[in-house]
């Protein structure tokens, strides 16, 4: 062996991947989770855009789609609140009601969204992670991205919905998205969670779906919360309780009155699902990563 030889050789580096989980469990995997983010940011970024664009690609109505789902669930319990079908009680000093139920039905639509996206973005990277190493993080990210864009354009709907009813909310609808944002870590947190047992068994997603589709009647957002006070009959009391004991009210009800009223209270319903949100994501994303070795192999 050469001098050349000799010293080359002492460059190289050599890399050990153990298949075990130890290094996983440990408290510095915290550090390797958040700087591996860090460092695969431009692939979250083109992924973004990818997913984005890929949603509506094939598509009749195309971008339609991102708007009309709220707006056809405004429309159809506006006009059954108007003739009578469906009783909603609204305060006289309260919004609209179809701007109520908009804004309520879109931050509902925005949280199922963002869960079941980044749930199913695991199982709906087939070769990608089979075959490319990258932290698997990424696509759950990613995927609420994707579902922020959409969020984005039913917000403007929402303004241009003011525009039309004369409708002038406070200027503390600003801080709506920070409002928000424990509801987004509670449903990302949610989504890492249930990715792996997606991956596993896929027909999780569509359990999550069920459940999603009777959750408007369990969050304030086509029915306002009840005064306890007032709840004289059952269905009222026991309606009242749901909305309390579901996290996501609290979000709604907070976002609404931000932008109606201008104020904001830290509620003890508010706090606490804040605390529980970013709990969520802790716990979820920490599993997801002591699980991220088995996602691979179950693709």
């Amino acid at each position: 062996m050469t001098k050349d030889d000799r010293r080359m050789t002492k460059e190289l580096h050599t890399t050990i991947y153990d298949s075990s989980n130890r290094d996983r469990l440990s408290l510095h995997a915290w550090h390797v989770m958040f700087k591996e983010l860090y460092e695969f940011r431009e692939l979250t970024g083109r992924l973004v855009r990818r997913n984005f664009a890929a949603q509506f690609r094939q598509s009749f109505l195309g971008y339609f789609w991102i708007i009309l789902p709220p707006v056809a669930v405004t429309i159809v319990f506006s006009l059954l609140r108007k003739a009578n079908v469906v009783n909603v009680p609204v305060d006289e000093d309260a919004m609209p009601y179809a701007l109520f139920a908009l804004v309520g039905i879109t931050i509902w639509g925005a949280f199922t969204q963002f869960l079941s996206s980044s749930m199913a973005s695991v199982a709906s990277g087939g070769n990608l992670v089979s075959k490319v190493y990258f932290p698997r993080e990424v696509l759950a990210l990613s995927a609420v991205g994707s579902a922020m864009i959409s969020l984005l354009v039913r917000v403007l709907v929402i303004l241009f919905t003011f525009v039309l009813f004369l409708y002038m909310p406070s200027w503390k609808i600003v801080l709506v998205p920070i409002v928000l944002l424990p509801l987004v870590a509670m449903a990302f947190g949610f989504g890492l969670l249930f990715a792996p047992i997606n991956t596993m068994m896929h027909d999780m997603s569509r359990v999550v779906e069920f459940v999603f589709q009777f959750g408007m009647f369990i969050v304030p957002a086509i029915f306002p919360t009840p005064d306890l006070a007032d709840a004289h009959s059952s269905s009222q009391q026991f309606l009242y309780w749901v909305h309390v004991l579901n996290p996501v009210s609290h979000f709604i009800n907070t976002a609404r009155d931000l932008m109606h009223y201008g104020t904001f209270e830290w509620t003890t319903g508010y706090v606490a699902s804040s605390i529980l949100a970013f709990l969520i994501l802790a716990i979820g994303w920490r599993l997801f990563h002591i699980c991220e070795p088995l996602v691979a192999e179950r693709l």
